[in-house]
């Protein structure tokens, strides 16, 4: 399974609030986070994303709390 995570280089445009069917990305002072509950690995965030700061992360059969880890 593939999810997405955003690097430190999130401009905070917003762009991916808009893009994202399941409504699984919000921004905050910090910058975009993504809610992994709701997210569904379609990458439309990553794929519109001008500043490129959302990528892929390979999930595999981790559990959630090493995802969660992870994506920090």
């Amino acid at each position: 399974m593939k999810k997405y995570k955003v690097s430190r280089g999130c401009t905070h445009c917003g762009t991916c609030i808009f893009e994202c069917p399941k409504s699984a990305i919000s921004i905050d002072d910090a910058g975009a986070h993504i809610d992994m509950g709701k997210c569904v690995g379609c990458g439309i965030c990553a794929d519109n994303c001008a500043s490129e700061a959302i990528t892929s992360v390979e999930l595999g059969d981790k559990t959630e709390n090493q995802i969660k880890e992870e994506l920090r």
